[in-house]
């Protein structure tokens, strides 16, 4: 008696795990699932290289990346400044291009690449004080080496100098 009672519980033990193997065997219905996600797949790699095409025939600049480092780097340069000279007295003029959400960082490395602050740093510690950081002003303005953070700093927010 134990021993078919044995036989008939590894009977249910076998017949649930075959249950078990057998809803993780793919059906057809997974198949058509799988079929039409391979489809979709295709479609969008379809759509993908429609658009790659259109943007290369608009725009072949922004198509290839090594080309768009490039020309983000040279508009960066052009949104720097527009002129930069240098005076007999060795004072740097150059104009400062400030367009909307440019970080005080960013304004700050501008000024020192363009030879205006020796210590692009500075400039940015200064604009981060409350006075000024909610007061930059978006546009182009004319600085020279030869002015102070301060004076800098108020022609960057439109204050009138002391």
């Amino acid at each position: 008696m134990k021993s078919s009672l044995r036989a008939f519980g590894i009977g249910l033990f076998v017949a649930g795990a075959c249950m078990a193997l057998f809803d993780q065997l793919p059906s057809d219905s997974n198949e058509k699932e799988i079929a039409a996600y391979e489809k979709q797949v295709k479609d969008y790699e379809k759509q993908i290289a429609e658009l790659s095409k259109q943007l290369k025939e608009q725009n072949p600049v922004s198509a290839d990346p090594s080309k768009v480092d490039k020309q983000t780097n040279s508009a960066t340069a052009e949104n720097t400044s527009v002129t930069k000279k240098e005076t007999d007295s060795g004072v740097v003029e150059a104009t400062i291009y400030i367009y909307e959400n440019v970080s005080i960082y960013t304004i700050g490395q501008q000024a020192e690449d363009l030879g205006i602050v020796a210590n692009g740093r500075e400039l940015e510690l200064y604009l981060s004080k409350p006075e000024f950081a909610r007061s930059i002003q978006k546009g182009a303005f004319d600085l020279r080496s030869d002015m102070t953070i301060e004076e800098i700093a108020q022609v960057l927010t439109g204050q009138p100098t002391e």
